[in-house]
């Protein structure tokens, strides 16, 4: 910048001396010229006043005389225009152009004299005006009081201190709380209305609380719900504590506890009623041995109130007591229910006691005796009546004719045959077999180790080693082998609780992370949401989201920007075809300065280097000091003289002692061949070196990464649709591309003036809709074809123009008002054109085809 120095003697007044002055004075408002017009001061507004000020119009500060009775809205507006003055030689010619301003309560419509265009204004109503303190420190920062209801800071905000707020905190997407380590907590709410606060590493979903809509609450560990709160209670999957107190029961270790009863007479019930008290239907008690067997080894049925138990009933203690008014009986039953034995009292029209064995003899087997105490009886007829007494037997056998070898009794019922058949009746053994007879001991050892066919397997002693012997996989060692269709390769990237264990969840999220990666590259897959982030080939840029953001960052003007700034140029039939002299050149031409080799003069003085081109002269001296050999040259027995002085390899000696490596281990093969290998031979002598497959082996045996699965082997449909479902894929013939789904967006504004907070637009294919409400009075222009919204880059402007209309009708037809908005073919802008309907908040509906 340029001072203007006046000393004494009397100086000199020049033009440029008048031009720098202007230009000290047009830098001061060069702070302004990213902001809107404004006024600067003044222009208060008493009653229908407005006082004078200074204003800020099309990058001009002008002044405003003011105006004693203005009609609302008013508009000051920019009035330019030139002023001659005489030059030498008495001509007149321009010497000022003049920057004013007038004020009217009509919007100017006449192009202005020195611009060409129509008069750019600023807009004064009763309850605003645009002012230094909005436009200016509001463009640029946050203000303690602003004439408008809200602010809005277009990048981002970093408070470092505590924010505290009065009347809450408001978001339209998520409020984040993000740690330096990368953690993060994050409460959003969905489309869907649901609110979720979730835990975030590095952007990624660990956990979420989701409120819903009906007001049940969800906890989930990513996509897995672990528990649930709804008008049903609490449910959820896994519960893990120390101790449980829930009405009168604690539960605690190993323990249920009725901790509320103090009487001795405290019980925990089991099935009293059903939920909700509700008692129509019976209920049953279960207990397992816990290894998945088919049959409890408890179990209480409540319909038929009956106890089952499959296993040893062992009673230590006191002995087992039936209390009941009527006669009951243990029963014993085959796996059908039938019968079998029983013993108790079995009528209860007789106090007799039973024991009866349906399938089988009853045995006695006591250490000593069995004693009786009364009468024993034979289907109802006392022994005593059957068998003959001791005394009597002995008073018979008196009587009788014994035995002498070799003869008969005196009778011939027991004869010499029967005698044989006793002789010949051997024993024999089940497992050496035999022709002799075997006990019913001996069967029943025999058949207790063999398996039953109506209890298919489930009496097999050892499950583990019989599925050895038939080389089969139990259900829990195949789910641990093989991977489940409907799992959809989840069981590949899941973590077990032995993987988890000792963990912290960053070490299991990126233990989860490198599982997908490497299923992903197994699969030759992109990580989910990469693919929407890149360009498609085919589409040459025109998939770009933000094409005026494009074209900045890579610094390329537009077809429109071009066309203006080439605007009053020459074509390039009437083009300078010669050298045009540049700012470039000129730049060049004033960069070229004279340097210097440090040298010492003929005074003995030293002179440093000096930066800069050097004559030739300077260079010739500066190359006579250096040595003539290095320069010229050394002959080949010369420089192989120095190669041996040094105790270096020349570069012939280097070629031929070391592969290159630009020639890939060619030199390494052609080494092998000159030994009188095969070239063949050699490739796989250095692929075993590296321990690598040949090209053969790759593509024989592995699929490509570019082949995206196409070199995989699928013969027909049937194939293909498999393939798909492993991969978790739709089969595309038999489904239709997914349309686009912009989603609910809010529509832009198109300045400070206008509120679009509740107007919405949405794209789904070629179906662009937009809903919601609008303030007449909130518009960027006049009623009359000024701008209320601005469809967001993204959304599809109409090929056609659409409108909506909406009307207020009475009686008395001079009350009459309405509105019309009008979003034109090929235009973003949504106007206005409106009568008596002024600052009223209308609903708009516009859907339309592109």
């Amino acid at each position: 910048m340029k001072e203007y120095v006046a000393d004494t003697g009397g100086r000199y007044t020049y033009v440029d001396d008048i031009l720098n002055l202007q230009e000290l004075a047009l830098s001061m408002t060069a702070i302004f010229n990213a902001c809107e017009d404004f006024i600067i001061s003044g222009c208060e507004i008493t009653g229908n006043a407005i006082s004078s000020g200074y204003v800020w119009i099309n990058g001009k500060v002008r002044h405003f005389e003011g105006c004693p009775s203005a009609a609302f809205p008013y508009y000051i507006y920019e009035k330019n225009g030139t002023d001659t003055v005489v030059y030498a030689g008495d001509v007149n010619k321009k010497g000022r152009e003049n920057y004013l301003c007038a004020g009217s309560s009509v919007l100017p419509s006449v192009k202005d004299t020195l611009t060409g265009k129509v008069p750019c204004l600023i807009e004064i109503t009763k309850t605003y005006a645009p002012r230094f303190l909005d436009k200016f420190f509001g463009h640029y920062a946050v203000l303690l009081d602003t004439p408008f209801s809200k602010q809005t800071i277009k990048k981002e905000l970093v408070v470092t201190g505590k924010l505290t707020t009065e009347q809450g905190l408001e978001s339209k997407t998520a409020v984040s709380v993000v740690s330096p380590s990368g953690y993060s907590l994050k409460g959003l709410v969905k489309q869907n209305g649901t609110a979720s606060f979730g835990s975030y590493l590095n952007g990624l979903l660990i956990s979420e609380i989701c409120i819903s809509t009906d007001g049940s609450v969800s906890f989930l560990k990513g996509k897995n719900e672990l528990a649930r709160i709804d008008e049903n209670g609490m449910t959820y999957t896994h519960a893990s504590c120390t101790s449980s107190r829930t009405g009168s029961l604690l539960i605690e270790k190993n323990s249920i506890i009725n901790v509320a009863d103090t009487t001795d007479e405290g019980s925990v019930d089991i099935n009293t009623v059903r939920l909700n008290e509700e008692t129509s239907t019976f209920r049953d008690f279960r207990v397992f041995d816990g290894k998945q067997a088919a049959i409890p080894l408890l179990h209480v049925k409540g319909k038929t109130k009956e106890v089952c138990v499959s296993g040893t009933f062992t009673v230590a203690g006191k002995s087992i007591t039936i209390a009941s008014a009527e006669s009951k009986t243990l029963s014993y039953t085959d796996d059908e229910g039938v019968e079998t034995a029983s013993i108790g009292f079995i009528s209860s029209q007789s106090t007799d006691f039973s024991l009866i064995n349906a399938i089988g003899n009853i045995e006695l087997s006591p250490k000593e005796s069995v004693n009786i105490a009364g009468d024993l009886k034979v289907n109802g007829t006392s022994l005593k009546d059957i068998y003959v007494s001791q005394k009597s037997f002995t008073d018979a056998l008196a009587g009788k004719v014994n035995t002498v070898k070799g003869k008969q009794l005196s009778t011939e019922d027991f004869t010499t045959n029967y005698r044989k058949k006793l002789d010949a009746i051997s024993t024999g053994e089940i497992q050496t077999g035999g022709e002799g007879f075997v006990t019913a001991t001996q069967v029943k050892e025999a058949l207790a180790k063999k398996l039953t066919a109506s209890s298919n397997l489930s009496d097999v002693p050892d499950k583990k080693i019989a599925r050895t012997s038939l080389d089969i996989y139990s259900r829990e060692e195949t789910g641990s082998l093989f991977l489940k269709v409907s799992g959809n390769l989840q069981e590949l990237v899941s973590l077990t609780a032995d993987e988890v264990n000792d963990l912290t969840a960053e070490e299991a999220a990126a233990l989860k992370a490198r599982k997908q990666a490497a299923v992903r590259d197994n699969l030759d897959a992109e990580k989910k949401g990469t693919g929407a982030l890149k360009l498609a080939k085919a589409s040459n840029l025109s998939d770009l989201s933000d094409k005026a953001s494009a074209r900045k960052n890579i610094s390329v003007y537009s077809t429109a920007e071009v066309d203006k700034l080439l605007a009053g140029k020459l074509d390039t039939d009437y083009a300078y075809t010669g050298v045009v002299f540049t700012e470039t050149m000129k730049q060049k031409l004033e960069g070229i300065k004279t340097g210097s080799f440090a040298y010492i003069d003929n005074d003995d003085v030293s002179h440093a280097e000096v930066e800069g081109y050097v004559l030739l002269s300077h260079v010739r001296k500066e190359l006579a000091k250096k040595a003539d050999r290095l320069l010229a040259g050394y002959t080949e027995e010369e420089k192989k003289s120095v190669a041996a002085n040094i105790n270096v390899y020349s570069k012939t000696e280097t070629d031929t002692k070391y592969a290159g490596i630009a020639r890939l281990f060619q030199d390494y093969i052609d080494y092998l061949v000159a030994q009188g290998k095969k070239a063949a031979d050699a490739q796989k002598m250095l692929r075993d070196k590296l321990d690598v497959l040949s090209k053969a082996d790759v593509s024989g045996t592995y699929l490509r990464k570019d082949g995206k699965l196409s070199d995989l082997s699928l013969p027909d449909t049937a194939a293909r649709k498999q393939a798909c479902n492993a991969l978790g894929a739709a089969y595309a013939p038999e489904y239709q591309t997914k349309i686009a789904d912009t989603g609910w967006m809010q529509m832009a504004n198109s300045g400070n003036g206008t509120d679009t907070s509740r107007l919405f637009v949405r794209q789904i294919g070629n179906i662009v809709s937009i809903q919601g409400v609008i303030n007449t009075a909130r518009r960027d222009g006049s009623n009359m074809g000024g701008t209320v919204a601005v469809l967001p880059n993204g959304i599809s402007a109409p090929r056609y123009g659409v409108r909506t209309t909406l009307c207020d009708w009475n009686d008395d037809a001079k009350y009459n008002r309405g509105t019309t908005f009008i979003l034109s073919g090929g235009s973003r802008n949504i106007r206005i054109f409106e009568s008596g309907w002024y600052n009223v908040n209308t609903d708009m509906n516009f859907t339309y085809m592109v």
